[in-house]
């Protein structure tokens, strides 16, 4: 009961502290208003940060070795496309926008040949309803005739390439990699996390399938933190900005540090 105790306290003080340390922040990023569309970029990848962050610390069930990478390696991904964005602001938030763009207008034709090939699909209205929404969308940004449909990689790069020139490898080799075993079902990460040792000597052993129940890890949730701390330090060198809220990792030391005094004066 009382390490509970304490996980709620943690939990509920590092979401109180990264909704404040991320109003701050952004609160101080001077925005060229003839940059508009690069700052929603940007802005908008460092709320997503930090809200998954908050969600992962919200749902401490998810923090072990089954669900923990899957937003662990969301996480990576979009710090090595925040850091490749920040090199070049305007023209790269332009490409990150217009795939996007591109993607939607790719599915919005998937739903129109759906109705084509289905037209008494009981869910044809639905559909339809989805495909005007889309394009009210699109056509909010860009006229929907204009935009391209690239099937290719937004960047033109993939996503190692990205890593060594946003100075990001390291981060690619050890942390997007690996979790991208678990997000894409990979064998390292399913024959740890969903097999065991058949035990008839007569099977030589092979592997079969078992549901574990991973074990709680608070590393995940400070992996998180990191992460967050990465995308902190890519505007505060960027814009120059000085805070007053401490950086994540020094917030998540602080706090535990307090702790252990806190449990020393009680004993």
């Amino acid at each position: 009961m009382e390490e509970e105790n304490a996980l709620v306290e943690l939990i509920d003080s590092y979401e109180s502290y990264l909704n404040e340390s991320f109003r701050e922040l952004w609160g101080k990023v001077n925005i060229e208003y003839d940059k508009l569309e690069a700052y929603s970029v940007i802005g908008g990848l460092l709320s997503r940060q930090v809200t998954l962050s908050i969600q992962m610390a919200r749902s401490p069930n998810i923090l072990n070795g089954h669900s923990g990478p899957l937003f662990l390696r969301a996480m990576t991904d979009l710090h090595i496309a925040l850091s490749w964005i920040m090199l070049d602001l305007v023209e790269r938030s332009k490409k990150y926008i217009l795939h996007g763009l591109g993607e939607e207008k790719l599915l919005i034709e998937h739903y129109k040949k759906e109705i084509e090939d289905y037209p008494d699909s009981p869910n044809k209205e639905q559909i339809e309803q989805l495909i005007n929404i889309k394009s009210t969308w699109i056509n909010s940004q860009r006229r929907e005739f204009f935009v391209e449909v690239n099937l290719g990689h937004w960047a033109q790069l993939d996503y190692r390439k990205m890593a060594q020139e946003a100075d990001c490898e390291g981060l690619y080799k050890f942390a997007y990699k690996p979790f991208s075993h678990a997000a894409h079902n990979m064998w390292p990460h399913v024959s740890m996390y969903n097999c065991k040792d058949c035990e008839s000597p007569l099977h030589k052993h092979h592997l079969i399938p078992e549901l574990f129940e991973a074990p709680l890890d608070i590393d995940f949730l400070f992996r998180s933190c990191k992460y967050v701390h990465m995308a902190y330090e890519l505007f505060v060198d960027k814009f120059n900005l000085e805070l007053e809220s401490p950086m994540p990792l020094e917030w998540w030391w602080d706090y535990f540090e307090e702790e252990k005094e806190s449990d020393s004066e009680r004993t």
